[in-house]
């Protein structure tokens, strides 16, 4: 998160709920002075893998876009014909390993990931005319015993035979896709960890 003030709130509130602007706006202050005192707000608390998924790549692109040195251990040593010793692929070799953390990061976040799944569309569409036909939480489909209940049974169109093939493959892909993330996640840290105390300017 890397602003604390959450659009989304803020229109929420324009849209009937004008009152609760002064609370959210005085929490949102809170959190930016967290932010200079602390270095961190307790919205970065709620969610820190998001956190660090939306600011640390930035900061690696930053530091490789303005860095001004890279680690001796890159790259090849040489002497010259001058007996000069010298390293010309050590940037260069940097820069791959800080593209491939940045790229690695990003794809662990969902947002961010260039693989989307293919049945987003048709599977969203299809939530939408369940909601439609049988209310948000399926309650057309409860029973007069369900109706009966304190808290109302949840239904879900997977339940319905026009809805499991799409339901089950996006599913599937949605599988595919986290465990994807999850292994450049690994992948991300592993570099992270390697390369760690070299992260500077």
């Amino acid at each position: 998160m890397k602003s604390v003030f959450n659009g989304f709130a803020y229109r929420y509130c324009f849209r009937g709920r004008i009152w609760e602007l002064p609370g959210i706006f005085v929490r949102d202050l809170k959190c930016c002075v967290q932010r200079i005192t602390r270095g961190y707000c307790d919205k970065d608390i709620w969610n820190i893998d998001e956190w660090f998924l939306s600011v640390v790549p930035d900061m690696i692109q930053q530091l490789k876009d303005t860095r001004h040195g890279s680690p001796a251990q890159c790259g090849e040593d040489y002497v010259d014909q001058n007996g000069i010793l010298r390293n010309d692929s050590c940037h260069k070799e940097w820069d791959k390993i800080l593209d491939k953390m940045i790229f690695l990061f990003r794809e662990a976040d969902e947002s961010t990931c260039r693989k989307k799944n293919p049945y987003e569309e048709e599977y969203q569409k299809a939530s939408s005319e369940f909601s439609e036909k049988y209310g948000f939480w399926g309650e057309k489909l409860r029973t007069e015993n369900e109706k009966g209940k304190p808290y109302g049974t949840i239904h879900f169109m997977n339940e319905l035979p026009e809805y499991q093939e799409i339901h089950q493959k996006f599913m599937d892909e949605d599988k595919h896709l986290y465990e994807y993330r999850c292994q450049c996640k690994d992948q991300a840290f592993e570099l992270f960890a390697r390369w760690f105390w070299a992260l500077w300017d």
